[in-house]
């Protein structure tokens, strides 16, 4: 077998698997008793599952609590009957894009206010994977830096300007 044909397979293989952990949603949400659609997208991070349910804030949750959990669910389950898998994530109804457009836009408007006022900016509290989106969002600029501060469910990042040092 030569390179192109073992590419291909494994390209075969992944769109197989794709299909099984598409189906595996969908059979957990029908066992749930939620009515679903599910669609798949390949971006850079690897597929996005994305599910079009008329219960779409069942399956989000507060802040994305449950579909959070939901993708720890499926992400279990699939590595158990089909091994290593590429990487994945569940959205509902594009929840995803547009909570990280809000948290960067919520980002922006903090440094607009820090670079304003030069005092920190502490945002409100959210959960671990929003504060991943706000400091992988600020971390390219070298004039501010961002910390988590706080215990759950109170924990929040605060912007601040950086120290300069010698």
């Amino acid at each position: 077998m030569n390179l192109e044909d073992n590419q291909e397979n494994q390209g075969q293989n992944q769109e197989i698997k794709t299909a099984e952990i598409a189906a595996l949603i969908t059979e957990a949400l029908d066992k749930m008793g939620i009515e679903s659609r599910v669609s798949i997208e390949q971006n850079v991070q690897g597929f996005t599952f994305n599910i079009s349910s008329p219960d779409s804030n069942l399956l989000i949750g507060q802040r994305g609590a449950n579909l959070h959990a939901l993708q720890s669910l499926i992400h279990s389950i699939a590595y158990k009957k089909y091994g290593p898998t590429d990487r994945f994530t569940l959205d509902v109804d594009d929840y995803k894009k547009k909570r990280e457009w809000y948290l960067r836009e919520t980002a922006k408007k903090a440094l607009e206010q820090l670079k304003r006022t030069g005092r920190p900016v502490a945002l409100e509290p959210m959960p671990a994977h929003d504060r991943r989106v706000i400091h992988a969002f600020l971390s390219a600029d070298f004039d501010f830096e961002t910390e988590s501060i706080g215990e759950e469910p109170n924990r929040r990042i605060v912007i601040k300007p950086k120290e300069k040092g010698f």
